[in-house]
Order: structure tokens, then C-alpha cells, then sequence
């Protein structure tokens, strides 16, 4: 059973509609209320799906999840639903019926006096049917199995030829390569050494790929850094020293250059003063034979040091052949931030040194050198060159290497073929296959025979016609509308037609008329069912009685009494007799009928739900308010939704405004005729005008008049400046009728 729907989403004004918490199961019966363009028909025709079990076109793409008492049904599973449903709604009416002259399906319905014959036909139709589907499927096996024998080989070697590009390739080659694998072990290829080989294998002599010229590195500093310990600790030996000179190093390396220009006395170049022996005997002691030797050291480690530098521009990706370059990509991905790391050493110990340059007589030590920064190097350009040979290698080989490629492609492809002929296995299962054909074809020709001796005993559309024929009689009258049976001369097959009393073909018929003739012929349509299918069944009907007056209402409710609901006797409770059953209708009088039969079960009875618009694209579905629920009246739920309104804090609130003019228009209806009854012809604006003044009517009406019917959605979706206007026409007639009928006010706001 049908539990609930949990959510629907893209179906017409379904855009994501989501179960309400707390809405109530769906019970054996079920009555949905709603007003028109509220979504009654959009939902049974999702009901329709589980019917047909496929897709409707206008449906394609909706979600939807419908609650069972066994695992949910969505789009993605309705297929195989083992529900049986029927839906009546227009699509069923346009699908199933011609009003226009035409000839229809007709209704096949067993009499008694032919019901064993009809069995026989039924079982033997079924066997038949039976066989011939499994004899359609044996045929397409050996039509299969026939063509992909003969095909097969063919089409392997099309494809070996295609994507090898090898001409020629026919059967023939691949035949004879078949024995030469087939000797060997498996020759398929994994899918990376496929993929490399068929690229190898494709690759153009002009398009040979070039040597990639090997890369040369020796990086050394741990043996240069540790000399440098050594010189930028040492201090040379000073005997005779300056002190402003030595407090002054820029003056004292000035001072150094001049006595290379001044080795003896004479006129200073710079101040033209003379410089004496002595001075220049002091300036000599100063710079001793030690300290020049030591600052030759340095400047010479300052010079190693910064040689030590590593300058390596490794191979580009694009020199490799396409299938080391992946490879390439991962063993030269460490190459440059292990030359920055050694440079940046490289670095650190130059600037260590300078500063000993610069600072000869001061003790220093070099910043400490990281593990690993020449061997890091080494390791990165010994993979990069063991990769360059194996590059060469294929480069300097190439033709021999694309043969091979190309072999190997063929031998997988070879074994391939050979594997899925084994696992076919053709020839046993075609001769199994035959045999099965062969004795379902006698079976289906000997019972052919019977089942055409038993079908002219008797004739079931002219049972339906009856069955219908009787309905239309109860629901229209005497002079009803009536069908007949007639033959297709085309097919010879019996069809349905409707023809008036006077045995004319019906056309021009009215809305009164469709409507009783397609609910008719829906109720006799179920009898085809078998009783014990039929109390499995789950039943939607749309909306059965549009265009129909008052005494026809009475007369479909009874028609749906009678053959949906059933009671022992008078006293017992009322029982359905399919499943489940959901009737969704927009006339409150034809609700206010229906709800009184209210089935009994273990769990479930009788259920009432609601369906109302909320904006341009959405509805929502839920349990019946209890205005309507409680009340045999539609006055008091018009008012509810006024009433709401009125009292809401805010006036925006879009779902309240989707139902306020219609809604507003309808109460405005029913109170001013139940004040003024008057004649037929005196219209509502008439009637509040006589009651609440002509000023006042018309700033209640105007608004409401605007907004009602078909076009309320398009308009109020385009926020026209006359919505502003409706809070004010609320307000002034809950005003109105509180001042010239308080007690009928009070009394509603009571009912609520």
C-alpha cells in the first residue's frame, strides 16, 4: 500500500515539493480537496507512472519518492513496482476514448456462460505467448550467435587494421596468427604497456624521436667548507701594529695599496708631503709578510668557494619520447630545489668568507653546513642520465623497437579475440539453442488451433458494452448516449462506438455528456480485471464530475459508493473493495458526499488531504486544515484564509497571498447572497453594494475582481502595484460585517 509521498521535484508546479512533518499516512481512502490549477491532475498523472511503468514525455526529469509499506518508489525504480494502479483523470479520457465519431478500444468482459471457455483461452493464450516470447528469444540468441560466428573474426581484424593502421589485415592474417599465440603463453598487455606500445607503434619514421644529451654534475662543498673552518678560525701573527689602522680597516686596506705605489721616500701622490723612510718602515711592520699570506688564503677560498656554484639546466620534457616522459616528470622533479639548496649553501659560505676578507685579524666560523647537498644532486643526475640511455637506446633502435611495439599490440589484440571465442563457445550452445526453438514452434502450432476454436464460442466487447451501456443509462437517463460494437473492417477486430438513440454516430457531445461516458466506461474498464487482482489494485480518480449539475453529482457518488466501498450489512463497517483508493476533486459538494463513506481497517481509514497553490511554481500537499475538515461547508475555510490574513503579523507572507483573491472573491459570493438572496440575475457587486455601501464595495471588490481565477499567479508574480492594495480591502470587510453583523462575525471567528 501507498503510505505517502515524500517529496516531488520538477514536475509542473511540483518544483521541490517535501513532505510537511507531521502530515498523516495515506489511508485505504483518501480524498484530496483543491482548487483548480492547484495541482490535482499533475499528481495523478505521477500516480499514472506506477500504472504504466514508464515514463510519461511531459515527465522526463522529474524526481519523486512515494512512501510504501516495503521500500520507497522513485523515478529510478517505478519500472519494477509490482503495484497495480489504475488513474482516471483527462489523460485517460484523451488516450482511451474518441468523442468525435471515431471508433475506440472496447471493454472485454467474460459472461458466465463463457467463463470456462474463456479460462481455457486465457491459460492456452498464456502458454502460447509464453513460448513465443521464449522462442523470440532463442531466435535473437541464434541470430546472434550466427552472426557474431561469421562476423567475429572479420570484425577483430578491422579493428587490428584500423588501429594499427596495418593494410593489408584481413580474417586471413588474423587466422594465421591465431595458432602462433595460441602456442605461447597469454600475450595480453596491461593497459599502461598497451597504451604505450600502440602510441610506439603509430609513431611516423619522420616523427623518430632525436638523443637527449647526457647532464654532467660535480657538486663538492663539504671538503671546501671544512678548509674554510680551518682558514676563517686562523689569526696571523702581528708584531708591529697600528692602531688606527687596525681599528680602521678601510684606512688600513687604502694605506696597503699606496705602498705598492710608494716602495720608497719621496713626495706622497696623494698630499704631495714628503714620506719619509721611517714612516714608511712603519707602515711595512704593519703589514707583515704573514698577514699577506693569510689573506692571500682567503681571497684564493673566496674565489674556490664561489666556482663551487652549480649551473645545470636539465633536459625539457618534450626532448624524451612520449613514453618516458611521465617517468622523466618524477625523477627530474627534484633536480632544481636540490641545485637551490646547494647554490644557497654555496652562498651562505661566500659571504662567511668575504667577511673574513674584509676582517683578516678576526676569529670566525662558517655557518653549518646541511646533510646531503652534493649527493642529493649526484642521485637526481645519475636517474635523469639513466633515463637519457634508455631514451637513446629506443632512439637509436627505432625501427627495430616500433616492430616490436607493433607485434606485441597485434599478439594482445590476437589473444583477445581467441579468449572471447573460448568463452562464447558458439557452436555447443547454437545446437543446444536450436533443439529448444524447434519444440517451442510444435507447441505453439498445436495450441494456436485450439485457442481459435474456443474464441468464436464467444464474444467479451459485447459484455462491456452492456456493463457500460448500463452505467451511462443510471448516470444520463434513458436517452442517454449509448455504444455499440462494431467491426474494424481493417483488422476485423471488434471496437467500441458511441451513437445517440436514434442509432446516429454521437458527435457535438457536451461537457455533461464526456464526463459520464468516460467515467463510465473507466469503472466497467476495471472489471476486466480478475476479482482477486482488482482487490490488489490502487485507484486514483481525478476530478470525475466536472460540468456535471447537482442530481448527476449525487449520481456519480452513488456509481463510486457501489463499486468502491461495500458493507456486510447496515450495522457493519464500511470495507473498499480494491486496495486502496484516492479520489481528488475542486467541488466542495462532491467532497462533502464522498467523505461521508468512511472505510474501516486494521490501521487505515479514511483520509482527507489538501492541495493548494502557493507561487507560480509550487503547490503543497497536506493533511485537510481543520476548518474544512470539520465543517460540511467551503464558507468556513474562505474565511479562515481571510481571517489568517488579516491577523498575520506580516502581510507579505507569499503563501497566504496565493490563496487570498479567489478565496476573498468566493466568501464575498456566499455572504452577500446568503444576506440578499434576491433574483437570479443581481450579481455580487450588486449585493455589496446594497450591504456595504458603493465607496466601500467597490475598494473590496476592485482588487479581488483583478487578482481571481487562471491569471492570480502571472500577476501577482509580477508584483503589480494593486497587491498593495489588498491588505486595505481585508481589512475593510472583516470591518464591514463586524459593523452590520456582529453576531454572524463573532460566530465565524468562533468556528475557527
Amino acid at each position: 500500500m501507498i503510505t505517502g509521498i515524500s517529496k516531488i521535484k520538477g514536475l509542473g508546479v511540483y518544483d521541490n515539493y517535501t513532505k510537511p512533518l507531521g502530515t498523516q499516512e495515506f489511508g485505504i481512502k483518501n480524498l484530496i480537496y483543491g482548487w483548480n490549477y492547484s495541482g490535482k491532475t499533475t499528481l495523478s498523472r505521477l500516480f499514472a507512472l506506477l500504472e504504466t511503468k514508464k515514463f510519461n514525455h511531459d515527465l522526463v526529469g522529474c524526481e519523486f519518492s512515494f512512501e510504501t509499506d516495503d521500500q520507497p518508489i522513485t523515478e529510478k525504480n517505478f519500472q519494477q513496482s509490482g503495484l497495480i494502479v489504475r488513474v482516471f483523470n483527462s489523460d485517460f479520457i484523451r488516450e482511451n476514448l474518441h468523442f468525435e465519431g471515431s471508433s475506440f478500444k472496447p471493454i472485454l468482459l467474460l459472461g458466465k456462460e463463457s467463463e470456462e471457455a474463456q479460462g481455457q483461452i486465457n491459460y492456452i493464450a498464456h502458454r502460447i505467448k509464453k513460448s513465443e516470447g521464449a522462442k523470440r528469444r532463442l531466435d535473437v540468441q541464434l541470430n546472434s550467435i550466427t552472426q557474431a560466428a561469421s562476423t567475429s573474426k572479420t570484425d577483430a581484424a578491422k579493428n587490428l587494421r584500423q588501429l594499427l593502421k596495418i593494410d593489408p589485415y584481413t580474417a586471413t592474417q588474423l587466422g594465421n596468427d591465431i595458432p602462433i599465440v595460441g602456442v605461447l603463453d597469454s600475450q595480453l598487455l596491461g593497459e599502461k604497456e598497451l597504451s604505450e606500445n600502440i602510441e610506439l607503434s603509430l609513431t611516423p619514421d619522420n616523427k623518430k624521436p632525436s638523443t637527449v644529451d647526457r647532464i654532467e654534475a660535480f657538486p663538492s662543498i663539504e671538503n671546501i667548507h671544512q678548509e674554510a673552518v680551518t682558514i676563517l678560525a686562523a689569526v696571523p701573527t702581528f708584531t708591529n701594529t697600528l692602531k688606527h689602522l687596525e681599528d680602521h680597516p678601510e684606512i688600513e686596506r687604502w694605506v696597503e695599496s699606496g705602498l705598492q705605489i710608494h716602495p720608497q721616500e719621496g713626495a706622497c701622490e696623494f698630499c704631495g708631503n714628503t714620506v719619509t723612510e721611517d714612516r714608511l718602515s712603519v707602515f711595512q711592520a704593519h703589514f707583515s709578510k704573514d698577514l699577506a699570506e693569510h689573506k692571500r688564503k682567503v681571497e684564493n677560498l673566496l674565489h674556490r668557494v664561489k666556482s663551487a656554484e652549480i649551473r645545470l639546466a636539465p633536459p625539457k620534457e618534450a626532448e624524451f619520447n612520449p613514453q618516458f616522459r611521465d617517468s622523466y616528470k618524477i625523477v627530474v622533479e627534484s633536480l632544481p630545489k636540490a641545485i637551490e639548496a646547494f647554490n644557497l649553501a654555496v652562498k651562505t659560505l661566500a659571504e662567511d668568507v668575504q667577511r673574513k676578507v674584509d676582517a683578516p685579524r678576526k676569529l670566525m666560523e662558517p655557518a653549518p653546513l646541511a646533510e646531503g647537498l652534493a649527493s642529493t644532486i649526484t642521485d637526481a643526475v645519475d636517474a635523469i642520465n639513466t633515463l637519457i640511455e634508455e631514451n637513446n637506446k629506443l632512439a637509436d633502435n627505432f625501427s627495430t623497437a616500433k616492430a616490436e611495439a607493433t607485434k606485441r599490440v597485434r599478439y594482445h589484440y590476437v589473444q583477445q579475440f581467441i579468449d572471447s571465442q573460448e568463452k562464447a563457445g558458439y557452436e555447443r550452445i547454437k545446437a543446444r539453442l536450436v533443439q529448444r526453438r524447434d519444440r517451442l514452434l510444435a507447441y505453439a502450432t498445436d495450441r494456436q488451433s485450439e485457442v481459435e476454436r474456443l474464441q468464436a464460442l464467444i464474444s467479451q466487447a459485447q459484455l462491456g458494452r452492456e456493463k457500460v451501456n448500463e452505467r451511462l443509462g443510471s448516470m444520463l437517463g434513458s436517452e442517454a448516449v449509448q455504444i455499440v460494437v462494431t467491426k474494424d473492417p481493417a483488422t476485423n477486430q471488434e471496437q467500441f462506438r458511441l451513437v445517440r438513440t436514434n442509432g446516429k454516430i454521437a458527435k457535438n457531445l457536451s461537457d455533461g455528456e464526456r464526463t459520464a461516458i468516460a467515467f463510465s466506461y473507466f469503472l466497467t474498464k476495471l472489471q476486466e480485471l480478475k476479482p482477486e487482482d482488482f482487490k490488489q489494485t490502487v485507484v486514483y480518480i481525478d476530478d470525475p464530475i466536472s460540468s456535471l449539475d447537482a442530481n448527476h453529482i449525487f449520481q456519480i457518488t452513488a456509481a463510486i459508493r457501489a463499486f468502491f466501498f461495500k458493507q456486510e450489512n447496515e450495522n457493519s463497517p464500511w470495507l473498499t473493495t480494491c486496495k486502496q483508493i484516492f479520489i481528488s476533486t475542486h467541488n466542495f459538494e462532491f467532497f462533502n458526499l464522498l467523505r461521508e463513506i468512511k472505510p474501516e481497517a486494521s490501521k487505515q481509514g479514511a483520509r482527507l488531504f489538501l492541495i493548494k497553490r502557493i507561487s507560480d511554481k509550487q503547490s503543497t500537499f497536506n493533511d485537510m486544515p481543520t476548518s474544512l475538515a470539520r465543517y460540511q461547508s467551503e464558507y468556513h475555510f474562505l474565511f479562515e484564509v481571510i481571517y489568517r490574513f488579516h491577523q498575520a503579523p506580516n502581510k507579505t507572507d507569499h503563501n497566504i497571498l496565493m490563496l487570498l483573491p479567489n478565496a476573498m472573491r468566493r466568501f464575498i459570493e456566499l455572504y452577500t447572497y446568503s444576506r440578499l438572496p434576491g433574483v437570479m440575475k443581481e450579481t455580487v457587486d450588486q449585493r455589496a453594494e446594497a450591504l456595504f455601501g458603493i465607496e466601500k464595495s467597490k475598494r473590496i471588490l476592485k482588487v479581488f475582481h483583478y487578482f481571481s481565477h487562471a491569471n492570480t499567479i502571472d500577476r501577482l508574480v509580477g508584483n503589480n502595484e494593486l497587491i498593495f492594495d489588498v491588505e486595505h480591502a481585508v481589512k475593510d470587510l472583516i470591518e464591514a460585517i463586524t459593523q452590520t453583523d456582529q453576531k454572524h462575525m463573532n460566530a465565524l471567528i468562533a468556528s475557527l
